[in-house]
């Protein structure tokens, strides 16, 4: 009986979170594009708020993390308060740029290579 704990406390997991966290916030960043195309201001915005509870972890652990949470908040206070869909544009188009910076410093964004060197696999 002892040995097979043994064994399964060697066993690790095939599945590996970031990359299923990548896979949601693709589809939330295609949902984001496609409603705000579309002019569909409500639906992007809670799109965007599921960007940021998806990446809310990782922005705990910068070191910035009080700075970032609060640039959120008054983003979202701006847009709370617009009274025009034109306004409601801008301040969505704000946070979505805010939330796509803070994909990138949190590094589930773009992966950046040198060009001099080939990835070898």
């Amino acid at each position: 009986m002892e040995e097979q704990y043994d064994e399964q406390g060697q066993q690790v997991s095939e599945y590996n979170e970031a990359s299923l966290q990548i896979l949601r916030l693709h589809e939330l960043w295609l949902k984001a594009e496609y409603y705000s195309n579309k002019s569909l201001l409500i639906k992007w915005k809670f799109v965007l708020d599921s960007i940021y509870r998806e990446l809310y972890s990782d922005i705990k652990k910068l070191s910035d993390c009080n700075k970032k949470i609060k640039e959120d908040i008054k983003l979202r206070e701006e847009i709370a308060k617009c009274k025009s869909s034109s306004a409601l544009y801008h301040h969505l188009d704000q946070r979505h740029r805010f939330l796509k910076q803070i994909q990138e410093e949190v590094g589930k964004g773009s992966k950046y290579g040198d060009k001099d060197t080939e990835a070898i696999d």
